[in-house]
């Protein structure tokens, strides 16, 4: 009885450990990839920050119109200088946003952003630092006030697979508790 609860026991560990290699190996992959998502064919994008190099290729893949920055402006600081001079040298109009990945934005910043999602020049490329938590609310409110999705079809824009986890503890969980407090004020 004794081993048949050790071989259980190890069996477990072992199932444990490689769902964790999973897990921790898809969110890698999608940080190092830039976390780059079509949200709607030709008219909204979502990434991560990209440099200079991603951020001028993916303007022309999808020939971005507007790149919304959700890390607000930032002037001196070496990405962001980067971001206005690529946008600017392509075409693109840049708009930013300052939103927190871990406290729910003020209303005057949702109704910025939303006003943004819904008449800044498409397509759109909206980002944060990694694409997960703020460019998922970002592409959750355009997917049900634009897109005119359901709620909770637009909720899957703040899924792990874009690398949000507003789970055991995490502060990103704001952008759920954002999203699903306009959907409530919406109804």
């Amino acid at each position: 009885m004794r081993q048949k609860l050790t071989r259980l026991a190890i069996i477990v560990s072992a199932l444990a450990i490689t769902i964790a290699l999973a897990v921790g190996g898809w969110a890698a992959f999608v940080q190092l990839t830039g976390n780059i998502h079509t949200v709607e064919p030709n008219k909204l994008y979502r990434s991560a920050q990209l440099d200079d190099g991603d951020l001028t290729h993916v303007i022309e893949k999808y020939k971005i119109k507007s790149v919304i920055n959700l890390r607000g402006e930032n002037p001196g600081d070496p990405w962001y200088e980067n971001e206005l001079k690529v946008t600017k040298a392509q075409g693109a109009q840049h708009f930013d946003v300052g939103i927190g990945a871990t406290s729910e934005p003020e209303p005057t910043v949702m109704r910025k952003l939303i006003t943004l999602l819904r008449t800044a020049p498409r397509p759109v490329l909206v980002h944060c630092y990694s694409g997960a938590d703020r460019s998922g609310l970002a592409a959750a409110l355009y997917e049900f006030l634009v897109n005119g999705e359901t709620a909770e079809k637009a909720s899957e824009q703040l899924s792990f697979w874009y690398g949000h986890f507003p789970w055991l503890g995490s502060r990103t969980i704001a952008m759920d508790r954002a999203f699903w407090r306009l959907v409530r004020e919406e109804r």
